[in-house]
């Protein structure tokens, strides 16, 4: 048996306060191919955590029958900050109720130094420039010097998941289909997991410089490939978001089928032993971020829809009302684009300018 349990102390933030991160580990370190997953960096997205549960029991049995080919990293909460903002019965982890920033924000940039520690070393041979930048970006990581708790918590989940092959970060909506952001540098690479998921919606980002955990990973393998053109730089993590439908969606029907398509996903690509099976077909066709549309409310009041999610509305269309409890007026919203209703707030109550729905659009992937 090779599952091991780690407690990763974070620096006390407040007098008489200690949080850690709870790490598994399977297979041999260094090992390859390596994954690493976690869930509830958003800390009230609670989906994810149940689905590393029941992986982590898939993952016992496979390492029991000696079948953990590579190195498996599971972090079950990555936010122990967050999981402890709790205000009258209602969790708020997405900000830091300290600085008001967003928890999946902020993550180290490491592009810059990383690409300045690789000049002149890189080589013709893609697999060993691969080290070469996984080597630089562990020194970036060494030279930090963070002191707040939520940062030194970022520099942790770095550390874990920067030389992965495989990065998955589990979150959910308030209310979604089950869907997966993909950056196009591991596109269509990630076509597979896609499938193999069950994704009603993938939508395809370029990436970017807010560094969310997954741009800190991606965004980097990408840019340090665009600096170095005359050296072949291959991608070297896949890393996606994994929306696990909404926060609500914790029972175990909904969970274990997730638990066991992310195992088969393992087992496909080598990090497993076994067989996956086939490949199940894909529930749609991926769609570019440009189209996304993140409606925000004209006016306050009920929110009343004519669709529900996963329809596909059209541009114009009349979809939902606000109803205003004090004039008995009904706002109309009409769909921006046209696209699938893939999410939307739990509360149907919205205050002007809030956010409530969101359409993915059918914008083409480009390249």
């Amino acid at each position: 048996m090779t599952h091991t349990i780690d407690h990763l102390e974070l620096p006390t933030a407040s007098l008489g306060t200690q949080r850690r991160v709870v790490v598994h580990r399977f297979g041999t370190p260094g090992a390859r191919p390596k994954a690493y997953l976690h869930a509830a960096l958003h800390a009230q997205e609670l989906p994810g955590i149940v689905v590393l549960e029941h992986l982590i029991g898939l993952l016992d049995e496979a390492d029991a029958a000696g079948r953990i080919t590579g190195e498996i990293i599971v972090v079950p909460f990555a936010n122990p900050i967050g999981l402890s903002q709790q205000i009258m019965m209602e969790a708020q982890g997405r900000y830091d109720l300290d600085t008001n920033r967003n928890y999946n924000r902020g993550f180290p940039d490491l592009i810059d130094g990383t690409a300045e520690r690789l000049e002149g070393r890189l080589t013709q041979g893609g697999e060993e420039n691969i080290a070469l930048v996984r080597n630089a970006m562990a020194q970036e990581l060494a030279a930090r010097r963070d002191l707040r708790e939520a940062d030194v918590l970022k520099v942790r989940l770095m550390g874990l998941s920067f030389d992965a092959d495989f990065v998955l970060d589990l979150h959910s909506a308030w209310e979604a289909m089950l869907h997966l952001f993909v950056t196009d540098v591991n596109w269509p690479d990630g076509a597979d997991l896609a499938a193999q998921i069950g994704a009603d919606v993938v939508l395809i980002d370029r990436g970017n410089r807010m560094m969310t955990f997954k741009s800190a990973h991606a965004l980097l393998w990408k840019e340090i490939a665009a600096r170095f053109p005359d050296h072949p730089v291959p991608p070297g993590s896949l890393t996606a978001v994994v929306e696990l439908r909404g926060q609500r969606d914790v029972d175990d029907h909904l969970t274990r089928p997730d638990a066991d398509n992310l195992f088969h996903w393992l087992q496909r690509r080598d990090v497993v032993l076994g067989s996956p099976g086939p490949l199940p077909e894909a529930r749609c066709e991926p769609v570019s971020v440009a189209g996304l549309r993140r409606l925000m409310a004209e006016e306050g009041g009920v929110l009343i829809y004519h669709r529900d999610l996963g329809d596909r509305v059209r541009e114009g269309e009349t979809f939902c009302h606000i109803l205003d409890p004090e004039t008995g007026i009904r706002t109309p919203v009409h769909a921006p684009v046209d696209g699938l209703l893939y999410a939307r707030r739990s509360h149907r109550f919205t205050r002007k300018g809030q956010y409530f729905c969101a359409i993915a659009g059918d914008a083409l992937v480009e390249g």
